[in-house]
């Protein structure tokens, strides 16, 4: 009877514990709407800017459109197929008022949603576009300014109208030689234009959204617009038209073909790297390289296959046994390269095209060029392992990894020529000079990251990292290879180093200006991402939910089933202007593997040295891409959690954190140390 009336509660319990769960699950699904309530403020009137600005649409700037009639400052370009944000032009005038070098500017977009048989007010907006920092590369793939942009009119006057009767090539055309002038474009990092679409469901039309590639620029259509940008720049190339996908490409040429040095590393690997060297041979037109192999301790009968096999195919072999340090390999390799260009390739790399070189190479040597990466896929399949890297909230990280790669994605981001924060060090050309300058791959990261770092350096010179889009190579990276995420030892020298990463470019920490804050999650898709608890909250007033607590139990009575990925400990960058508070932020990962984890409620357990401990309570994040890696665990896709203390809530200490679950169903209790310290400073 007794065991009846147990597991009835237990199942009332239970019941309970789902239904919360589920309904918190559902409340995230929307994160732009959440952005758009958190973010945005009404705004009461823009007199005073209208009438500084000129509005054109873009439809009417046909053959016979001059901007001569204008007598406006500011000359702002939309498609009349949407709405202007009612902040739009003040958000302009400011810009071009505080920027007095820059002469054109464009700003983020969304769509608002008219779903078919409804009002247009009864709609709302999804799909918001963040644009990129200025990237002449991806301009030059297509029109990324989208259906806003705004110019000062004095600053352009002198340009020639293109007088086509597509109002498109003469936007494009007219935006080409307006970004020829002195001084970059400007992105205003805001939602400033609503462009209208129909259609019978918002999944409808966002999925007709991420997989368009229907863009001003996109097509042989634009082809000579192109190059008679390419003969103004003084630039040898020539469009080529892909026609399986319909986009053209720009084929820069490099009439002095100079040498390329093809560094790769590699240990104990002979079938795979014979098979890599033997595609480069077989499907490379670009005339002038030379291999190296950089072997770091094969075993004997390896080194002899290998000594073999340069009988066959032409490399040099540098053998010099270590432990592995990517960096240090790649390093090694470049100083005996004679080439004007290194190329860092895996051993585990497949050439399939044969301009593959020759479309980097022409890329790379373009002045503003620091590196120059392919896209790359799963051996044998249309499966997508690479199309540029993004740093994320959660670090740096491959979009659209495991996608199929027979559509495109969110503004043909495995499509077009983009400009990156990084590229893979799997496939990365650029000019030795840049690379001896910044004196190679640091070797202080020397399994992962190493690329990342190295490309964020370039961008802090000034320099853009390329994804060439259509050069395309297979990487027979196993799509069964296990997440490092999962194995303790490798998640905790990845976060070691990523850490390290972040200590070397704290400009960078959680920013990647080529995609924006709003769209830098770390899930494979392009979705907008989940404003974290820290960031909603007013520190203004508030205190932190952190209280003291009961001390540990005895560790041989613990249960330490939990699993804990801690991504962030520390005092948080970024100070709020409300308030000017500080505040130390926690935030990532939890989960007891074999259990229901809706049955579960996390906390963290701050322990000073003398044992005397405080609780910190947690906000729960929808977090896709740990369920991903999880499939066979249970109700997981709520795993990520963040918390923060207010600079004064706590005792300067050096704190160990702990993690805490509570079974919602029973009395049990799990506790894991997550061998992370949170020092509060003085």
């Amino acid at each position: 009877m007794l065991g009846k009336i147990k597991n009835a509660i237990q199942g009332r319990l239970y019941k309970k514990c789902i239904e919360e769960y589920q309904k918190e699950l559902r409340s995230q699904t929307d994160p732009y709407l959440l952005w758009i309530k958190e973010t945005e403020h009404p705004v009461k009137t823009q007199q005073e800017f209208n009438a500084k600005i000129g509005v054109i649409d873009m439809e009417n700037c046909g053959k016979n459109f001059s901007l001569s009639h204008i007598t406006k400052d500011y000359l702002v370009f939309v498609s009349e197929e949407g709405r202007i944000a009612p902040n739009a032009f003040r958000e302009i005038v400011q810009y071009f008022e505080t920027h007095k070098d820059q002469n054109i500017v464009y700003a983020d977009e969304d769509v608002w949603m008219l779903i078919e048989g409804e009002n247009k007010e009864t709609a709302h907006r999804i799909f918001p576009w963040t644009k990129p920092v200025w990237s002449p590369d991806t301009l030059f793939s297509f029109f990324y300014f989208g259906n806003i942009f705004a110019v000062r009119k004095a600053a352009f006057a002198g340009i020639s109208w293109l007088g086509d009767e597509d109002y498109k090539k003469n936007i494009y055309d007219f935006v080409l030689k307006a970004t020829e002038c002195e001084g970059q474009p400007g992105h205003i990092e805001k939602v400033l234009f609503h462009a209208y679409k129909k259609g019978s469901s918002k999944e409808a039309i966002e999925q007709e959204l991420m997989h368009s590639t229907d863009f001003i620029g996109v097509g042989s259509a634009y082809d000579g617009i192109r190059e008679s940008a390419l003969s103004r720049r003084r630039i040898a190339g020539k469009m080529i038209l892909d026609n399986q996908t319909g986009i053209s490409y720009p084929v820069y040429e490099t009439p002095h073909t100079p040498l390329v040095s093809i560094i790769i590393p590699s240990k104990d690997n002979p079938k795979i790297l014979e098979q890599c060297i033997r595609s480069i041979y077989a499907h490379t037109d670009y005339p002038n390289f030379e291999i190296l192999v950089v072997d770091n301790g094969s075993a004997e009968h390896v080194r002899a296959e290998l000594e073999e096999f340069q009988m066959e195919c032409r490399f040099a072999y540098l053998y010099q046994p270590m432990d592995f340090n990517f960096s240090r390999m790649c390093n090694l390799g470049v100083s005996e390269a004679k080439g004007e260009y290194i190329l860092l390739l895996n051993d585990d790399m497949e050439a399939i095209q044969d301009s593959w070189l020759t479309r980097m190479m022409g890329q790379a040597a373009l002045e503003h060029v620091g590196s120059v990466g392919s896209k790359l896929l799963y051996p044998n399949s249309t499966l997508i392992q690479h199309t540029g890297i993004s740093n994320t909230i959660s670090g740096p990280g491959h979009k659209l990894k495991k996608m199929e790669d027979t559509v495109s994605y969110y503004y043909g981001r495995n499509r077009f020529i983009y400009d990156m924060i990084g590229v893979t060090g799997a496939c990365l050309l650029m000019k030795k000079r840049h690379y001896m300058e910044l004196g190679g791959l640091y070797e202080g990261l020397a399994v992962a990251y190493n690329d990342v770092d190295l490309c964020f350096r370039l961008y802090d010179k000034g320099l853009y990292n390329v994804l060439r889009n259509d050069v395309v190579l297979y990487h027979h990276e196993s799509l069964s290879r296990g997440d490092d995420m999962q194995d303790e030892k490798k998640l905790k020298r990845l976060t070691k180093e990523k850490d390290l990463l972040y200590q070397r470019h704290n400009n960078l920490y959680r920013k990647d200006p080529f995609i924006g804050t709003l769209m830098n999650d770390g899930e494979s898709e392009y979705h907008c991402r989940w404003l974290e608890g820290y960031e909603l909250v007013n520190l203004s007033n508030g205190d932190s939910n952190v209280q003291e607590a009961k001390r540990l139990p005895r560790v041989e009575s613990m249960n330490q089933a939990i699993m804990i990925a801690v991504e962030d400990c520390g005092k948080e960058k970024f100070v709020k202007a409300a308030g000017k508070r500080t505040y130390y932020l926690i935030k990532g990962w939890a989960f007891v593997p074999g259990a229901d984890n809706a049955r579960y409620q996390f906390k963290v357990l701050l322990v000073n040295g003398s044992g005397k401990v405080w609780e910190l309570e947690l906000q729960k994040r929808y977090r896709k891409d740990v369920a991903a890696i999880l499939p066979d665990e249970t109700n997981v896709e709520m795993t990520g959690f963040c918390c923060w203390i207010f600079e004064g809530s706590i005792p300067p200490d050096t704190y160990e954190l702990w993690m805490t679950a509570k079974d919602g169903c029973s009395r049990q209790r799990l506790y894991r140390n997550t061998e992370k310290q949170l020092i509060i400073e003085k």
